[in-house]
């Protein structure tokens, strides 16, 4: 059977920030009450974490089913620290759709901008039930292509007073400066220091490849809400183990990886002290609204589940244009235009 693709080109002509947040909210919702199927993601490791292969890399499988659009997929993604100095990107995925009842894949989707802005908008969408707020102030460490997708996710949801950014290269802070006050109208303020993020931010969020649990405890003030957003260690162990509460996207998946495994890993940290999932919030079964006298952590990975369900709403908006007349895609045919 023909299968369809999506190109990175097709991608960026469909996906918009605001879909992207409607589809990752639907998927929340639906998995909240039971109608998404979200295993935890399989990784190859590929010495991104271990000495061998020597390739800096990792691959991820990560499938999903959503319920309410009758779609089911898998996204396969790398993540090689290489690539930036090869001038490519960090990340590079693909998402295959197929129908869930009869296995037949309807569609290959190029996955880097998808992942890109599924990641903040998963952010984002949790933020929005954690924060009761509307008007909002936003520290962001990281100063990548996630740090900025973080921006516009959070600028679809709030309306954001000002943002303080920090990295740890200052060209990366003024190039994202001069870049993101084109795209989201909100003042974007260079932060002195990691440790000034925080100091006027209601939401702070992470998006480094930091390992060393840079974000303080004690630079967290009551009221705040904070979001490591990576596969690694950013928060120190205190901030975790005194949050009065802590919300994940999903539990199995991250008491292994990500911001809780050390914590996890040296028994200070057991799952009984997870409060609920985004999707719990989102659905209803759990009101996650920030209190005043609180600190809350929220841990979303990433899932399957947020991929599936933004390259499915591409997918319907491609067929709806009828844009799949330019490809075909099969066992006779790789990928070249339709005479």
């Amino acid at each position: 059977m023909p299968c369809k693709l999506i190109n990175a080109d097709m991608v960026k002509e469909l996906l918009t920030m605001k879909d992207t947040v409607a589809a990752c909210e639907d998927a929340f919702d639906g998995w909240g009450r039971g109608e998404v199927i979200c295993p935890i993601k399989i990784t190859l490791e590929l010495g991104e974490d271990a000495e061998w292969p020597p390739y800096k890399n990792g691959l991820n499988a990560m499938p999903a089913y959503i319920h309410s659009k009758k779609s089911a997929g898998i996204k396969c993604v790398g993540g090689s620290l290489n690539n930036p100095s090869w001038g490519l990107p960090y990340i590079i995925a693909l998402i295959l759709l197929f129908d869930p009842e009869t296995g037949i894949f309807r569609c290959i989707v190029d996955g880097e901008q998808i992942t890109n802005y599924r990641t903040g908008a998963q952010a984002a969408v949790a933020a929005k039930y954690l924060s009761g707020k509307k008007k909002i102030k936003m520290g962001i460490y990281g100063a990548g292509a996630q740090g900025r997708t973080q921006l516009m996710a959070f600028a679809e949801v709030f309306d954001i007073e000002k943002v303080f950014i920090y990295d740890i290269n200052p060209e990366a802070v003024t190039k994202y400066i001069d870049e993101m006050s084109k795209v989201v109208n909100t003042e974007i303020c260079a932060a002195a220091s990691a440790e000034d993020v925080p100091k006027e931010a209601d939401i702070v969020v992470s998006v480094t490849h930091g390992r060393n649990k840079f974000i303080k405890n004690s630079w967290i003030k009551p009221g705040q809400i904070v979001f490591p957003m990576g596969s690694f260690t950013e928060c120190e162990d205190e901030l975790l183990l005194s949050a009065d509460r802590v919300f994940v996207d999903s539990v199995g998946q991250t008491m292994h990886r990500g911001a809780l495994k050390s914590v996890v890993d040296q028994g200070k940290f057991k799952q009984e002290m997870i409060t609920g999932t985004i999707g719990e919030v989102v659905s209803g079964k759990i009101d996650g609204r920030i209190r005043d006298n609180e600190k809350i952590v929220c841990i979303p990975i990433g899932t399957g589940a947020m991929d599936v369900a933004v390259a499915t709403a591409i997918f319907e908006k491609a067929t709806k244009l009828d844009m799949f007349d330019q490809y075909v895609f099969n066992k006779d045919v790789e990928v070249e235009p339709k005479r």
